[in-house]
């Protein structure tokens, strides 16, 4: 049976079809399904610097691999995101991002509940070490883990 996050989270999508595919999200095999999904969402434009493209790399290395069961029971999504493209103006507003940034946003009853800019990705992305243990230590506490 497919994974409504890896359906998501392979799909460049447009600020309400997220909202609307929440629902699917909400009833997977979560553990706790009261508990708000958290994604993880990396917005860029469409020209990037070699940097930007490293931190998505990067970021999606991590949570991937370091979270793969929250990403197959639902309760953690990553999703990259062009700001270039429909919809992209409402994620700006939304989260008052203009370029690439990684959020961490909890999405409970189709609305994000909070969210979180972990700025020190371009701080650490010379150091694979610390980048990768600040973005699991940042996803960890946003998971409530």
């Amino acid at each position: 049976m497919p994974n409504p996050a890896d359906e998501i989270k392979h799909s460049l999508i447009e600020p309400a079809q997220i909202k609307e595919n929440s629902n699917a999200v909400d009833t997977a095999k979560s553990p706790d399904k009261s508990s708000p999904t958290v994604i993880a969402y990396y917005f860029h434009r469409t020209m990037r610097c070699p940097t930007c493209l490293a931190i998505e790399t990067n970021a999606a290395r991590v949570i991937e691999e370091g979270f793969s069961k929250q990403i197959g029971d639902g309760s953690l999504m990553w999703i990259p995101f062009n700001l270039d493209d429909p919809g992209g103006e409402d994620f700006e507003k939304e989260f008052d991002v203009s370029a690439s940034t990684l959020v961490l946003s909890k999405q409970g009853n189709k609305n994000h509940t909070e969210y979180k800019k972990p700025g020190k990705v371009w701080d650490f992305i010379g150091n694979p070490v610390k980048f990768d243990e600040y973005v699991q230590t940042e996803v960890k506490e946003f998971l409530n883990e």
